[in-house]
This record gives C-alpha cells, structure tokens and sequence, in this order.
C-alpha cells in the first residue's frame, strides 16, 4: 500500500504526471456522492463545465446522462455516468422518455412536478422537456490516460508480499473487462491458500475497503433530494468467501444476478471451487504477506482510475476470437495430455473448460482488460494468444502442479500429511531429483536449489522444515532424500 505519509506531490511524481491528478485528494466518499474539483476526474469537470448553458432568462440547455427514478416521469440528469447529483428533468404525458443512461441534450423551464406535487409528497423542482435530443456519447478524445497497469500495480500492492505477476492479475481486477460474446464483464481470480490462509483473507479485505460501497453492494437505488434513483449498474467487485451457486453464476454462466454490467470476483476458494475462477492461484509458501495500513487513503485514486478505465471499450474481431478460441483449444489438451489428466477436463465448469465460454472467454476478457490499462482500443490474435501464453496457461499449470503435489503426498504419507504447505518449488525439484535409487544419497542442497530456482538459504529453510516434520531425511550431510 502507499505510505499515507506522501503528500500529494510525491504520489504525482511517482506515479506520473502526464496522467490525470488523481492523487489530489484522500477522500473516503462513495463514488456516486463526488461532487467537488479533486474529487472528480479531469473528464468529468470537463463535462461538468457544459452541462448547464442559459438560453433566456427562464429556460436553461442541459447536457447529461439519464438516471431512471421510481416515477416513470421523471428522470435525473447528471453530468457523469459516475455521479447521482444533477437536475431532475419532467417529461409530459406521452413524450417518450430517453433510455437509461443514454446521453441527452435537454431545454426547457423549470416547473414543479404535477405529479408528485398532487400526490401530497414534497415539492419537487425540475426541467421540463420542452426540447430533447440524444447524442451520441464518446469523451475518450478528451481523456488523459489513466494509470498503467504497471503504475496500478505498484500503487495497490506496494506492501503486499506475492509475486508480480499474481499483482498484476488483481490489479486487473480494478480495471475490469467490458462484455463479451453477450456475457457480462468483468474478471474472476481466485486463490486457494494452502498456506497463509489468514493473510489470503487480509488481502480481500484490503482490496474490499478500498472500495466505496456502491461499487461492492448490488444496492439498485439511492434517495436525491427526497426521489428515489436507480443506481447505475456499471461495475462491482466482490471479494472473500463466494458461495457455489453465485461463483457458477460469474465463471460458468457469465451472468450477474443482482443486474451488472460489469462484474470482478476475487475469491478465496475450495476444492470444490478451486477449477472455477478464470485465473486460479494456489497460494503455497509462508513468504506471502500483507501490511494494509488504512485502504481508505487509496479511495479516491482507484474510485477516478476504475471509471476512466470504463469508458473504454477494446474491440476484438470475430476472426481474431476464433483464431485464438483454436489455439487454446489445442494448448488445453496438450495440458491435459502432458498431466495425464482425464478428457473430462476440458468440459464445459472443469479445469481446462475449452467452450469458448470457458477458458478462451477467460482470455479474451483478459486481453481487453490489458488493453484498456494500456489505453488501447483495438486488440490483435497475437495478443489474445500471449495473453493465454504468459497469464492464463501458466497460472493453470501452477496449480494442476500444486494439486498433485498435495494428492501424491496424500497416497504416501496419509491425507494429514501436506508437502503442499512447504516451499512447491523446493517441493518438486527434490521430487524431480530424488530417483529412488537404493542406496543413493540423493541431490544435494546446491543442485536442489539450482533446479528449484530458488536461493540456497531458501531451499535449506524449506528442507529442514521437512526433515523436522519426517518427510525428508538427510542420509549424508548436505544431501536429501524424500522419507
């Protein structure tokens, strides 16, 4: 996490000053409730600045975007898809109103509306809509880029002890995904800790709080100035503990029950869960740790990120997606061959899930997630097939190796013993090493962790730790066999 003793300057220039001034303010409020100069992003000041324009002396011009109330009527205009603070416009008796969310141009005076106002319910005042027009709705020209991924990254996890490339993959989280072949958006991570369960959950909990809480709770509608509003249903993250029913809802489905467009699911997952999340993460040493300190101070910062992300939409060809759908396809089942792992695998809810529903949507989304931290609008076939090459096939084999690990210990030692929860890299390179052979005294320290690619003192920690427990012993000094 960011030391919250950096003044704003410091952040700037850490993180860049050609991007939006994002690091203006530490502010806790909630996203649809920013109202004031470093608490919007440089985009919505802009809009801010023309969405009132006077006409005469009783009729004003508003620019804005449509937020459905509880009365068919009456809408709120607001001048960011992000905020519940604007003017309420009134539409007569059979004038078609504009869509929700759709960008309309508005003139007309201010009346009080009849309806409510007969009703006996407070006085409420608005635009009447005398003149609409709808207009289509694309600021990206005027957007400075937001943080890179890289940048995301190091803001987010500063102080969190896990390996970059997992970084990486919950930073992207933030980011999101726009909808794919009519599925929802968003991405799914999950991690099945082995080890350092506790410090899993700490995690969750930090990505969790830096969040407002319209943007973590499927709430549909807040109270302005006395009218209920409907909640824009943009994007939401959940994270922690998820049930069957909802994960299967995310990862299988690619539907969101509560209405999302967008929807990012960081889960703690069992074995029952584990193959579910695009990007499966088996946590497996004790070096992971994380020192939180307040994740409010980053509120802001991510709440302006997030949203600018979501204003772009990567495009990717149906040729592309097809290409790239045959060549997952083919490096699932070389996965499965090279594991010996039965053809049940790769159908629709399993491991290497190859519906295009399956594993290729994990990596589509992926790659239109990285295209927008990168701020690019078009997404290549050599993109989605490195996206599969260096993020999602290597994440699965991780884990089908830590699930074997944990299954051939299990056969040999009984279910309590956990060669899982030692160092996995250590693990298999004295698995690897370790012939068998009657009266061999085994590889020694140096060529263990040469193979595991890991420090010597590393290696040594984790085979004493086994040694001590009886699963390793050490038939001459400095040379190690499995028990």
């Amino acid at each position: 996490m960011v030391n919250t003793k950096m003044d704003a300057d410091e952040l700037l220039q850490k993180y860049g000053s050609s991007m939006d001034r994002l690091y203006d303010t530490v502010a806790s409020v909630d996203v649809f409730e920013r109202q004031f100069g470093s608490e919007l992003t440089s985009w919505e000041r802009h809009l801010h600045r023309q969405f009132r324009e006077k006409v005469s002396s009783t009729r004003n011009r508003y620019r804005g975007f449509v937020k459905y109330t509880r009365d068919k009527s009456l809408v709120l205009l607001t001048p960011s898809p992000w905020l519940l603070e604007g003017e309420f416009v009134y539409f007569s008796e059979g004038v078609s109103v504009p869509e929700d969310g759709s960008y309309i141009e508005v003139s007309g005076k201010n009346v009080i509306v009849p309806r409510l106002f007969d009703k006996g319910q407070q006085v409420v005042r608005a635009v009447h809509a005398e003149e609409v027009e709808t207009s289509p709705y694309d600021v990206t020209s005027i957007i400075s880029n937001p943080p890179s991924l890289r940048n995301l990254s190091r803001m987010l996890f500063e102080n969190v002890g896990m390996a970059e490339a997992s970084k990486r993959v919950f930073s992207q989280l933030y980011v999101s995904s726009p909808p794919t072949l009519e599925s929802i958006g968003g991405l799914t991570a999950g991690i099945q800790a082995i080890a350092s369960a506790s410090q899993v959950k700490r995690l969750f909990r930090f990505m969790k709080t830096i969040l407002p809480p319209s943007m973590k709770s499927p709430k549909t509608s807040k109270t302005i100035r006395g009218v209920r509003v409907n909640t824009p249903r943009l994007w939401r993250m959940e994270t922690g503990s998820v049930g069957m029913s909802k994960m299967k809802s995310l990862c299988l489905n690619r539907r969101d029950p509560s209405g999302y467009r967008e929807v990012s699911l960081a889960a703690l997952t069992e074995e029952s869960t584990a193959a579910l999340p695009d990007v499966p993460i088996a946590l497996a040493t004790e070096d992971f740790w994380v020192e939180s300190g307040n994740p409010t101070d980053l509120r802001l910062p991510i709440i302006k990120a997030a949203i600018t992300y979501q204003l772009l939409t990567p495009k990717v060809s149906q040729r592309s997606i097809t290409s790239a759908q045959a060549h997952i396809q083919e490096r699932l089942e070389i996965l499965r061959s090279s594991f010996g792992l039965a053809e049940s695998t790769i159908t629709r809810g399993n491991l290497l899930d190859s519906d295009i529903m399956g594993r290729s949507l994990s990596a589509i989304k992926l790659a239109r997630s990285s295209a927008r931290a990168s701020w690019k609008e078009k997404i290549t076939v050599k993109e989605l097939k490195r996206t599969w090459n260096r993020v999602l096939e290597p994440a699965l084999k991780e884990f089908i190796e830590i699930t074997e690990i944990k299954e051939q210990s299990g056969k040999r030692w009984g279910e309590e013993t956990r060669l899982d929860r030692y160092n996995t890299k250590v693990v298999r390179a004295l698995q690897k090493l370790d012939t068998g052979k009657k009266g061999s005294p085994g590889p020694t320290l140096d060529e263990i962790a040469e193979e595991a690619s890991v420090d010597r003192h590393k290696a040594a920690l984790a085979l004493n730790q086994m040694k001590d427990d009886g699963l390793v012993y050490e038939p001459r000094q400095g040379h190690f066999r499995l028990a």
